[in-house]
């Protein structure tokens, strides 16, 4: 389990850090509280003790890449997660809300950077990574083609959707910022669970040590008390999320 290992994270209790910490310094407590909660979760220590047969493993990460295809959109015309978030940021009027809007911005642009579409499909860098993954894996182009998202799958992209597109400007940023800091946990979850039970290349997993984390979106929104709920109610919210989505996809991966 991940321990607290800074002055700052001496701190537990979430609620005395949101009342206590400042700016960078309870964006710091908030970066190695997320993983740290994380690796609490019985669902991520049902994971990692697990040796899934590669059968259930291909299941599990075909769930994984079509909900990481959410957050850019897969399809021409999709909103995906980071335009939902910008629409969100958008309509504010608070001078604050637009140093995170252009954080945004940024990302989509950087994301898109080399992309081609083809028959409708968006092919950036990253979707080409959980191709070559899924491949290595065994799926062929197409069983990726024909694949689709079960329900918890379905769940877990609307209701992130919910939070980014219609909740309060902060709350939305601080979901997105701790969905990158939770998907980075993550993947390195499926990175130890990959290595352990596949022989896969380090070119194959290259995906999932992708660089995710913007913690510079929440610079301007974390030094007074009401900035510092919203961003951590986004938190919560998020986690809950994901720890709902992992238990059910778990299904997958674990025999129960």
């Amino acid at each position: 389990m991940n321990e607290f290992n800074t002055n700052a994270n001496l701190i537990t209790n979430p609620q005395e850090a949101v009342e206590q910490f400042v700016g960078e310094q309870f964006i710091e407590w908030l970066m190695e509280y997320i993983p740290h909660e994380m690796r609490t979760w019985p669902v991520i220590q049902r994971i990692l003790a697990s040796r899934p047969k590669p059968e259930k493993i291909k299941k599990f990460m075909l769930q994984r890449f079509l909900a990481a295809e959410a957050y850019l959109g897969q399809r021409e015309g999709d909103p995906g997660f980071l335009r939902f978030a910008i629409a969100n940021l958008s309509e504010s009027d608070d001078p604050e809300a637009e140093s995170a809007l252009q954080i945004l911005e940024e990302k989509r642009q950087e994301r898109l950077t080399g992309h081609k579409i083809e028959k409708g499909i968006i092919h950036t860098t990253q979707r080409e990574l959980w191709i070559r993954l899924l491949k290595s894996l065994g799926f062929t182009d197409e069983e990726i083609a024909k694949a689709e998202p079960k329900e918890i799958t379905r769940n877990y992209i609307a209701d992130l959707s919910e939070i980014f597109s219609n909740l309060e400007w902060q709350t939305a940023v601080g979901a997105f910022a701790g969905f990158e800091r939770a998907l980075a946990e993550e993947n390195k979850v499926l990175l130890e669970i990959l290595k352990n039970s596949m022989s896969l290349t380090e070119k194959d997993l290259e995906i999932l040590v992708q660089p995710l984390e913007s913690t510079h979106i929440l610079d301007k929104i974390v030094f007074d008390l009401e900035g510092k709920q919203l961003v951590w109610a986004g938190i919560q919210k998020q986690l809950d999320i994901h720890q709902e989505f992992l238990i059910g996809l778990s299904k997958y991966l674990i025999d129960h």
